[in-house]
């Protein structure tokens, strides 16, 4: 049987691609995309660069048309924080593939952003700001939670900081997650 696609949803820092290269390396018959990683492949720029010369409405074409075409049996796709969002996105993920939403605390979202600045141009500029990188963080997550909250399943991902937890992390995702049936 063919296994359709699973898809990694949750806010920016969540940890998508994280669990994402951990899950396709514990099980090597699943390939492991990440969707911006492929979108920067695709275009030759980096991720912000596209929203600085094209724009955010540029970029979620891009996006959509990229995520279809991956989408594939077999792969595991880590899509950035607002992909459920846009062009009906959080549809077509639901009706091909299978959608998990990984929840991180506000503290932790924070605690990461913090560790790569420069890759996220919705909040990069509040990084030296805690109080309006919080809300800026809160106000998104509302804007964002009607479609996050349409996922089929929920995965604590405030632990994928050491590689122990990571690994242990691995492990009750395929037990919860993928040994179950589709």
């Amino acid at each position: 049987m063919t296994r359709r696609p699973l898809f990694l949803l949750g806010f920016m820092a969540s940890g998508k691609s994280t669990l994402g290269c951990a899950l396709a390396k514990a099980c090597p018959e699943l390939d492991f995309v990440d969707l911006d990683e492929e979108i920067e492949s695709r275009t030759g720029l980096p991720i912000p660069e596209i929203f600085a010369q094209k724009g955010e409405p540029e970029f979620r074409r891009i996006e959509a048309e990229i995520l279809r075409e991956t989408a594939l049996p077999g792969k595991i796709i880590a899509c950035g924080g607002g992909t459920p969002c846009h062009s009906g996105n959080m549809d077509f993920m639901l009706l091909n593939g299978n959608t998990v939403l990984l929840q991180a605390s506000d503290e932790t979202i924070i605690r990461r952003l913090r560790l790569a600045p420069g890759q996220r141009p919705l909040v990069d500029k509040l990084l030296d700001n805690p109080e309006e990188l919080l809300e800026k963080i809160r106000q998104m997550r509302a804007q964002r939670n009607q479609f996050y909250s349409r996922c089929s399943h929920v995965f604590d991902a405030n632990r994928l900081e050491t590689e122990q937890q990571i690994a242990e992390s691995v492990h009750k995702f395929i037990n919860n997650i993928l040994n179950q049936p589709e």
